[in-house]
């Protein structure tokens, strides 16, 4: 694939810093790079998505989790009130509801 692209000052002068530094063609530069940059987004999508399962994983499967969390989640929420028989939370001033 050809690719044509404009660049600023800037990064033309980053692009021809690498290009004395490494001793590479302008083509193996962008290919390095793009590797580089690709290998270090993936890296991070699969760190987030491995995050995210674990969070999932932490719900799931538990045999002390409530089976109607889903639907009854403002009496959970509110337990910790409700058990002090202030029927509301000092902290933000909500009532339960």
């Amino acid at each position: 694939m050809r690719i044509n692209a404009r660049l600023d000052d800037n990064a033309a002068d980053k692009l021809d810093y690498l290009q004395q530094k490494t001793g590479l063609s302008l083509s193996d530069v962008v290919r390095e790079s793009i590797e580089h940059y690709y290998t270090k987004v993936r890296d991070r999508a699969e760190c987030d998505a491995a995050a995210l399962d674990a969070l999932v994983g932490a719900f799931a499967g538990s045999d002390d989790s409530p089976t109607d969390l889903s639907a009854d989640y403002k009496r959970y929420l509110w337990a910790d009130d409700a058990a002090r028989g202030t029927g509301d939370d000092e902290r933000t001033g909500r009532t339960p509801g």
